[in-house]
């Protein structure tokens, strides 16, 4: 099994088959995103982009373009032969986004998920699923792109305010996007735990053992939880075993991916910064 689904099927069991190959490569490009601006290599990269989103585009494109409903959960609007497209209503439920989406003519699925105050208003874009489930590659650059804010920006992956997608767009999409959890609540979108933001960032964790990670975990006020060749995540592990790979799985929550061997020299990445 895939390290990253051992993690993810800890995170939320699920009876069925297993993560799709889609969403498998999903979870690759989150765990994989930069502690810095090149702090970790990325495993592979994919045909979607990240980028931060805000409630509203209203002080932007507030001249000579058709405005949203009032009670509308998605601010969409045609500008120059393109939807223009943000979130109003991060808490809507999920056939509220498919119906506003789909009276534009647009066969897009928006998924808003639980993640950590680092990694909201992060949104991953899937441009073409039938090509993507058929195995077949699809370009980095996808025919929705993003809308950059006016200004400075500290982010490595830049500063996006919106989606833009062609009023012609005819495939299938898919964009998930992160929004701060309640109290509580498990993350659906769960950020490696040396990422910016997270516990243990500029921290070289990987092949440490339990004991080592568990402690730094503590003293920052996150409990860990581990998975190996288990079927769900277990609240310890051995002391000396290794640790392979860690995501944050609600607030002050770990999983770390451990092993009785070290991870293979090849895998490894150190975090720089």
């Amino acid at each position: 099994m895939h390290d990253l689904d051992r993690l993810v099927a800890s995170l939320a069991p699920d009876p069925g088959p297993g993560m799709t190959p889609t969403a498998r490569e999903l979870m690759d490009e989150i765990t994989a995103r930069p502690v810095t601006a090149q702090a970790r290599a990325p495993r592979r990269r994919r045909a979607w982009a990240a980028v931060p989103v805000l409630a509203t585009l209203a002080t932007l494109f507030s001249f000579g373009v058709a405005q949203a409903p009032a009670s509308a959960a998605l601010d969409i609007r045609l500008v120059d032969g393109d939807y223009v497209i943000t979130v109003k209503d991060l808490m809507a439920e999920p056939e509220v986004y498919q119906r506003e989406l789909k009276a534009r003519g647009l066969d897009i699925t928006l998924a808003v998920v639980p993640t950590s105050a680092s990694q909201a208003g992060q949104i991953f874009v899937l441009h073409d699923l039938d090509r993507l489930r058929a195995g077949q590659a699809v370009p980095a650059e996808g025919p929705i792109t993003t809308i950059d804010a006016p200004g400075s920006c500290e982010r490595s992956g830049g500063c996006p305010i919106g989606v833009k997608v062609p009023a012609d767009f005819d495939k299938k999409a898919r964009i998930t996007l992160g929004r701060r959890a309640r109290p509580g609540e498990k993350y659906k979108m769960p950020p490696g735990i040396a990422m910016p933001g997270e516990p243990l960032h500029c921290v070289a964790y990987v092949n440490k053992t339990v004991a080592e990670v568990a402690a730094m975990l503590r003293e920052r006020g996150v409990t860990p939880a581990y998975v190996a060749d288990w079927q769900h995540a277990q609240p310890s592990a051995p002391a000396g075993w290794y640790v392979h790979d860690g995501v944050m799985s609600a607030d002050g929550e770990a999983l770390l991916l451990v092993g009785p061997e070290p991870r293979a020299e090849e895998q490894t990445s150190e975090p720089r910064c």
